[in-house]
């Protein structure tokens, strides 16, 4: 196989082995448009759903705090581990996504994950315990973490090759969306209603949201042959847990022995999965999918872009709590146009990269963003007018909605349509691990420079030197992106993906 980015993969090499079949036996042809609509906006809410509680749980940890501890409490310094365990779950539930849509089929795997999110979100609303509600919040990032990658395979195979990109700009719109709200509706909630509320909302989501998908989805055959790597699920379920524990550790000190501890032995369990993995005939997670070089860039540049966004989602609200004296009320307001910007932008986006690739959406989208950072960096300073603070952050929206989904798609379109499970768990593990170690990595360096500053955390330099590396860190997506498939290249993969969803129409109305 060629490793440049614009040469054509061989279908037949190792780099991306026959799996079972995951196809709907309906293909892509054969549905209505009203009907694709229909799934995108079940599979929209439930994904909003799902994003908004990463984030909206944030805001009311103060109130869970009092709660179930007082400051000589012992189970105060547990209070992380509602955040932590939910993240960790998080990503074993997409650790699994492959096989599970590979064993029972998309639409069992979607509403069994809609059902259980919703289910233990009822849970958490009525826990009387702090170990109860991190319990709680296990099976709920359980449920959560196959949401979205099932939700993206699932629209990824519902709608025509030419046409992918225009959808998974506008189910974007409910993942990069929900984070904006998040704080702000986690806040009026909390101080409203109690934290319970912040997980009672996703109750009555989840009570029409699941019959709906029972009632409207199609079900898909799944292959009960399918086999469970059993090794594979414990090797990649306790490594990864250990790796977020020891990211969410590190926050606190990298040199302690519980961090060291958690990050070596949750990379060694990694490595053994890894190896693992490439030995066994039916893995958990087809890694050999990594060796598509398409596919591995576009997950690299994921991954930058995961670190950079962090910059915006927490110092944003922090420096206009902190330097501006804001409420949490109005941080949301004065965020609002850069969720607006991306809910714009993102279809269009999506539909660039249908026509041209990803190339010119993340080149162009990802220096909009970094020149929005570096408008916030060098013409924002404590007097500045709310007004042109939220101007900055909705240029840079509009840069973010044009470049977020790019590589993802672009990724998809590499892969054979057997993997396309396998591809959008990975896809979603990617984002997860690299926004933790972007979490640990510049909250120490945030850390350090607050430190360091006269003012403290109401110093306004700790806040520019979080900007300037998200703004590098988007230059180099641009860049990186522009190793991406070409517009040639990109509507060959394109046609690739048809053919073979075509094919696998022709192959199950003969076998009918």
């Amino acid at each position: 196989m060629s490793t440049t980015g614009t040469d054509k993969p061989d279908e037949a090499s190792a780099t991306e082995p026959q799996g079972p079949d995951e196809v709907s036996s309906d293909g892509p042809a054969e549905f209505s448009s009203t009907y694709r609509w229909i799934v995108m906006g079940v599979t929209v809410i439930a994904t909003f759903a799902m994003v908004l509680d990463t984030t909206i749980v944030n805001i009311g940890l103060p109130a869970i705090q009092r709660e179930f501890g007082s400051p000589d409490s012992a189970e105060l310094g547990n209070i992380e581990w509602v955040l932590t365990a939910y993240l960790a779950a998080v990503g074993i539930g997409q650790m699994l996504t492959g096989w599970l849509t590979d064993r029972f089929g998309r639409k069992r795997c979607f509403v069994g994950a809609f059902g259980t999110f919703t289910v233990a979100s009822a849970l958490c609303a009525l826990a009387p315990t702090l170990g109860f509600l991190v319990a709680a919040r296990i099976l709920q990032g359980l449920g959560g973490g196959l949401l979205m990658p099932v939700a993206m395979a699932m629209i990824y195979a519902l709608f025509p090759a030419s046409e992918r990109g225009r959808a998974l700009g506008m189910f974007g719109i409910a993942v990069m969306a929900a984070p904006a709200i998040g704080p702000v509706l986690g806040g009026w909630i909390t101080s409203s209603f109690g934290w319970r509320w912040i997980f009672s909302v996703n109750v009555p989501v989840g009570l029409i949201g699941v019959p709906l998908a029972i009632a409207m989805l199609r079900s898909d055959p799944g292959d009960p042959k399918r086999e469970l790597d059993t090794v594979g699920l414990v090797l990649s379920t306790v490594g990864l847990s250990l790796l977020m524990i020891g990211f969410a550790q590190g926050e606190k000190s990298w040199v302690s022995l519980t961090t060291i501890g958690c990050l070596a032995a949750g990379v060694g369990l990694l490595v053994a999965f890894a190896l693992h993995s490439l030995r066994t005939p039916v893995p958990l997670v087809e890694l050999r999918v990594f060796a598509n070089p398409v596919f591995s860039l576009a997950m690299v540049i994921l991954g930058l872009m995961a670190v950079a966004q962090y910059a915006r989602l927490v110092y944003i609200p922090l420096e206009l709590s902190h330097i501006w004296g804001l409420a949490e009320s109005k941080i949301g307001l004065v965020m609002l146009p850069s969720a607006l910007g991306m809910a714009v932008t993102m279809p269009i986006g999506g539909r660039i990269v249908d026509r041209l690739g990803a190339r010119i959406p993340v080149g162009v989208g990802c220096s909009i963003f970094a020149l929005s950072y570096l408008g916030l960096v060098f013409f924002v300073s404590e007097g500045t007018s709310q007004w042109v603070v939220s101007g900055w952050l909705g240029l840079g929206g509009l840069g973010g909605g044009l470049a977020m989904m790019a590589p993802n798609i672009q990724a998809l379109n590499s892969v054979k349509s057997s993997l396309v499970s396998q591809a959008t768990g990975l896809s979603s593990v990617t984002r997860q691990i690299s926004t933790a170690v972007g979490v640990a990595v510049l909250s120490s360096i945030f850390g350090s420079a607050v430190m360091s500053a006269p003012g403290g955390r109401n110093d306004i330099g700790p806040y520019r030197l979080m900007f300037m590396i998200g703004a590098a860190l988007f230059v180099v997506c641009a860049v990186l992106g522009q190793f991406l498939p070409n517009r040639t290249r990109a509507r060959e993969l394109q046609l690739d993906r048809q053919a073979e969803a075509e094919e696998f129409a022709f192959m199950a109305t003969e076998v009918g």
